[in-house]
């Protein structure tokens, strides 16, 4: 326990509970998209979703597990929309394709594509055509159409992986990784603001830091008599 009565959790806690308020995010997310082609069935066009920018925050936050909110994802939007299995067989397996992303972020590094925008919209462009040939692959070898074909509906405005949620992705993680530790490895966060905590914690405890004395202020102070006036 804290002093002001705060727990203090492990970091296994902080990483279960950061991984199941995701779930439920992505969750909701996927009903509510769902909601939307239920309430105007008409003006409902064109599909997007954002299962993209909610499964590369986790894959920023913890790596591999990210795979299953993708996987998860696609398997609730084949449900709501009552969908054979073919469909399910190419959401799924296409969807987990994004794990090829950890293959542009290991080389590169996490802090490094946070950082840069142009990097960052790079992963959601990776992970997008992954998805899509993936999903368009699978699509026509189980139902036995054209690769051209499946491709070119994939990516239309009327699925949830056409140009229309790439665009949404990439707007997307433009907006979240301007929150402080949100894009953000969290090991490395932790790390951070736990030296933050310090350093702040020594300013409360001894005051601000020291100023500097130049040469000429510290012969003055050792005079040969050792007094200063």
């Amino acid at each position: 326990m804290r002093k002001n009565g705060s727990r203090e959790i492990s970091f296994s806690q902080y990483r279960t509970t950061d991984l199941f308020l995701f779930a439920v995010i992505v969750a909701v997310a996927e009903l509510f998209a769902f909601a939307a082609t239920v309430w105007f069935p008409e003006e409902a066009i064109f599909s997007f979703s954002f299962m993209l920018p909610l499964a590369l925050t986790v894959m920023m936050r913890w790596g591999w597990p990210s795979v299953f909110y993708a996987v998860g994802s696609g398997l609730i939007y084949c449900a709501l929309h009552s969908c054979s299995w073919q469909y399910f067989l190419a959401w799924s397996v296409g969807n987990a394709s994004i794990i090829v992303v950890l293959a542009y972020l290991i080389p590169i590094g996490k802090e490094r594509v946070a950082k840069s925008w142009l990097l960052s919209l790079g992963m959601v462009l990776i992970a997008w055509a992954a998805m899509v040939l993936v999903r368009s692959a699978v699509f026509a070898a189980a139902t036995g159409a054209g690769y051209v074909q499946a491709l070119a509906y994939f990516c239309g405005i009327s699925t949830d992986s056409g140009l229309l949620t790439l665009v949404m992705g990439m707007l997307s993680v433009i907006v979240i990784r301007r929150f402080d530790g949100l894009f953000e490895d969290q090991k490395a966060y932790l790390v951070r603001i736990g030296k933050m905590r310090e350093e702040q914690r020594k300013r409360d405890t001894f005051g601000e830091e020291l100023a500097e004395i130049d040469e000429e202020q510290l012969s003055i102070l050792n005079n040969d008599d050792g007094e200063l006036y």
